[in-house]
């Protein structure tokens, strides 16, 4: 802000000055006592007159700065009188020191320049104007008290003149003087221009005044007219700032402090807003995340959507491979760039980020040795915001974006987005790998678990299965079908509490179990029977299985099954479909006292015997559940099919009436007895 004088502004002060000057100069030709009390009487009434001002309009100033400063000239002036009237030749005084009026000079002054000096401290306090004026009124009176009734106040004239204190003191006041101008500057912003214009030079002109005095040697020399006119032009140009302000300009006074306070509280709004805009464009990026594993479309529709929120121009992902860096995402640049091996100089931004992991800010990419320039000017990229993807503990990546145009900025807000996002982003990259990991282990566990053979001696099959798990295939449903050591056939299907990985590693233990205990030739209840207390001991407390186990005889058509809990099959023939209403056992693994009964199924060839989990019965859409009646509509349309065809068709009955309403797994085994 500039502290020009404005030349029109100032003109009547000008001829006015001019006019004084020209009555010092006349007064002081006639009479030097005249000229002084002239110059002292002009600057004590200007600064009473300020003090007037501002203790009258106390309450409608907010600027602590002239508060304090108009509190303080009262003192000064009063001071100033005193040096007036105890001068030489005034005789108000008779006895007093000729020492006096130029120690109270010096006590003047140097009150001046520490009110000048304390007075850009004060912005931001709420002082009334009463505790300035009693804290000014204290030293004021303590010391003037010193002057006047002790010895205690140094010396500042002798025989030979000014002592050393008095030209060190005015030094000192000089020096205090810049400092205070110095500190006026750093708050510029509170002051209107022609206001801190004023202040300014008041303060400046009141330095060269000190020095004026102190160099002088005869009271009638240049130099002593020149330093009482130049004092009084620098209580006019306080008077300018002060008197302007609350009279002239009662609205600057009223409304400064507030403009400042309305300009950080929009700066603040539009801070809060461009946080929220963040946080909304975060949610909806998670909500995005969250909508697929699929790594690839996360860290897609990520990097656009973040992009586009930062206002970047473009944006990249960078992925960890070994100890270099492989671009595997890009938005706003060449696709050419995806598979690109990063060197450590095009990459030396990368590696700080990481090694540090905190995010990095260029401001000029193009000449920051820690980007490479060549790089950001082939994409004309002018400054970057580099984030770690950080995962246990292992930074796996780097997110950056990029800005083309030197008037844009990546802000603090941007920087937290960025950070949060990078949170974000590593989890779902962890996130993904476990999900690698889990279907390894999945795909493992099918293998070993749905394995189903299309045929058996005399009896042909059909599967078909469903996972409630989106992350892993399998779940707790499991079925087998095997040969037995006398010629008939064993055919299991089988539910575990749970689902997902766990329930199919307990379903696989189920499995397993039940199939070693049927090698034996033990009836279908006798299995059961014997599968439950083993599973007592080899299953987790509150995990159970209900299941149905059934023994063909492909040569005789007899089935004979036991169920565990389970729900009752459904037997079709040539007449129709319905469903055996069988004796349901207890659960496996429950209990150690259960008992288990048999019930007999009569297969003709072409019959079919179709075994499923309560996940096809209890399957819904809405409140409404699929149901025993659907499952034998469905089935009596293909009765006459084959297994494989019947298990299919019912699977994608179930399918179409719940859609995506899918909470339980569901298996589905189908046999019947071949033709001779």
């Amino acid at each position: 802000m500039s502290t020009r004088l404005n030349v029109r502004a100032y003109a009547p002060g000008i001829l006015v000055g001019a006019l004084v000057f020209a009555v010092l100069y006349v007064s002081r030709l006639y009479s030097y006592l005249l000229f002084h009390s002239l110059a002292e009487l002009f600057a004590v009434v200007v600064a009473a007159c300020v003090f007037m001002v501002i203790w009258n309009s106390r309450k409608l100033i907010e600027n602590q700065y002239l508060l304090f400063l108009g509190s303080a000239v009262l003192f000064i002036a009063a001071v100033d009188a005193l040096h007036l009237l105890t001068y030489r030749g005034m005789s108000v005084f008779p006895g007093v020191s000729a020492d006096v009026p130029t120690q109270l000079w010096v006590l003047a002054r140097a009150m001046q320049a520490a009110a000048f000096f304390i007075a850009p401290f004060l912005f931001g306090l709420r002082v009334r104007a009463r505790t300035w004026l009693i804290a000014w009124s204290i030293p004021a009176i303590v010391l003037v008290g010193l002057i006047f009734l002790t010895d205690a106040f140094p010396a500042c004239l002798d025989a030979n003149g000014l002592t050393s204190f008095k030209i060190i003191a005015e030094l000192v006041i000089s020096g205090v003087l810049v400092l205070s101008l110095l500190g006026l500057r750093r708050h510029a912003g509170r002051f209107r221009p022609s206001v801190l214009s004023s202040l300014s030079w008041s303060i400046g002109v009141t330095v060269v005044s000190e020095i004026a005095f102190i160099l002088y040697v005869d009271p009638y020399g240049p130099l002593n007219l020149i330093g009482h006119f130049l004092r009084i032009m620098a209580t006019y140009l306080l008077y300018k700032a002060i008197i302007e302000t609350a009279l002239t300009e009662p609205h600057t006074v009223l409304f400064r402090e507030l403009s400042v306070a309305n300009a950080a509280l929009q700066e603040r709004e539009i801070a809060a807003v461009r946080a929220m805009e963040l946080s909304e464009a975060m949610n909806g990026i998670d909500a995005a995340v969250n909508s697929t594993l699929e790594l690839d479309q996360i860290l897609r529709r990520a990097l656009v959507g973040a992009t586009d929120v930062l206002g970047a121009d473009s944006g990249k992902i960078a992925l960890r491979v070994g100890d270099t860096w492989t671009v595997k995402y890009v938005y706003g640049l060449p696709q050419e760039l995806v598979g690109t091996v990063l060197k450590d100089s095009e990459a030396r931004h990368l590696s700080i980020a990481a090694e540090g992991r905190i995010p990095i800010v260029i401001s000029d990419a193009m000449h920051d040795h820690r980007a490479d320039s060549a790089l950001m000017a082939r994409y004309d990229i002018r400054s970057l915001l580099t984030v770690p993807l950080v995962a246990a503990d292992e930074v796996i990546g780097i997110l950056t974006f990029h800005m083309r145009s030197s008037s844009k900025q990546f802000d603090a807000n941007g920087r937290e987005f960025a950070t949060r996002l990078a949170v974000a982003l590593a989890l779902a990259i962890e996130n993904a790998r476990l999900y690698a990991s889990q279907r390894e282990i999945a795909d493992t566990l099918q293998n070993a678990m749905l394995f189903f053979p299309q045929e058996l001696p005399g009896v042909e099959l059909g599967h078909a299965y469903r996972s409630a798990d989106e992350l892993a295939l399998i779940g707790g449903d499991f079925y087998a079908a095997f040969e037995l050591a006398n010629g008939r056939v064993g055919l299991v299907l089988g539910d575990v509490s749970g689902k997902g990985i766990a329930a199919a590693t307990a379903s696989s233990m189920v499995r397993t179990t039940l199939h070693a205990f049927s090698l034996g030739g033990a009836r279908p209840a006798e299995v059961f029977a014997a599968t439950n207390l083993a599973l007592l001991e080899l299953l987790p407390d509150g995990v159970f299985a209900t299941a149905t186990y059934a023994e063909i005889d492909a040569s005789t058509g007899t089935a004979v099954l036991c169920s565990a809990g389970h729900p009752d099959p459904f037997v079709c023939t040539p007449g129709g479909c319905v469903r055996y209403d069988a004796r349901r056992n207890r659960p496996l693994g429950l209990f150690d006292d259960s008992t288990y009964e048999e019930f007999t199924v009569t297969l003709n060839p072409g019959d079919n015997l179709v075994l499923f989990s309560d996940g096809l019965p209890d399957a819904r859409r809405g409140k409404e559940f699929f149901g025993d009646e659907r499952i034998a509509a469905a089935l009596d349309d293909i009765r006459d099919s084959d297994p494989q065809l019947i298990v299919d068709t019912l699977m994608a009955a179930v399918a179409g009436f719940a859609g995506r309403q899918h909470t339980d797994d569901i298996a589905i085994v189908a046999a019947t007895i071949r033709s001779s």
